[in-house]
């Protein structure tokens, strides 16, 4: 596979590469298995949710595959230089401490409509509030408020995508309270309202259907 990439893909930036990765893309005997076990990171996780939700088709579709599947590879050498350099783990974190926030940011992505506050999460993690946002940011690069508010979004637009509920009714069921900040929220990461996206979703299956 190393081969064929660099075949496609001519340059000469593997130089910047770690020895240990270096020897993966420039394997000059041709054969040989390499295999790097990492955590996903929230950053991989939404580059696997966009692959999965692409909606075009033919070239469209080939040409962002392709885009996102180069941005999963980038990300994953991040990882991989991450954890060949040791990264520490935050002052003042234990490995164990980490579990309980991960713990909880998996509770989160469970059932995100749930009434979180950052109060309520560090009386059910046993943490203070300082540890958990550095978890938090450490494991996930956000803020506790980020991260569920993240995770909401994400729940909203699959609803949008496999449900029949209308944004009202979407925007209850994940645990918000106010339909304009939804909207407001919703544009700022999607780049459309919620009602241009239900648009756009409608378009699309027409097309389809009429193909």
């Amino acid at each position: 596979i190393a081969k064929e990439f660099l075949k496609k893909r001519s340059f000469n930036h593997v130089s910047f590469l770690t020895k240990k990765l270096y020897s993966v893309f420039v394997n000059h005997n041709k054969h040989g298995d390499f295999a790097f076990y990492g955590p996903i990171s929230l950053k991989l996780s939404e580059i696997y949710d966009d692959i999965r939700h692409i909606t075009s088709e033919g070239m469209s579709k080939i040409l962002q595959i392709e885009g996102l599947t180069y941005q999963l590879l980038s990300q994953h050498i991040d990882v991989h230089n991450s954890h060949e350099e040791r990264t520490a783990i935050p002052y003042g974190l234990t490995k164990k401490e980490l579990s309980r926030v991960r713990k909880q940011a998996e509770r989160i992505l469970e059932t995100p409509s749930a009434p979180y506050s950052l109060e309520s999460i560090s009386r059910e993690s046993g943490l203070s509030q300082a540890k958990l946002q550095e978890g938090f940011k450490f494991l996930y690069t956000r803020t506790v408020t980020e991260y569920i508010r993240h995770i909401r979004l994400e729940a909203a637009r699959d609803f949008m995508i496999n449900s029949d509920l209308n944004i009202s009714q979407i925007v209850y069921s994940i645990g918000f309270t106010s339909r304009s900040y939804f909207s407001k929220i919703f544009k700022e990461k999607f780049d459309m309202s919620p009602n241009e996206f239900k648009k756009n979703l409608f378009q699309t299956t027409d097309l389809e259907t009429a193909v």
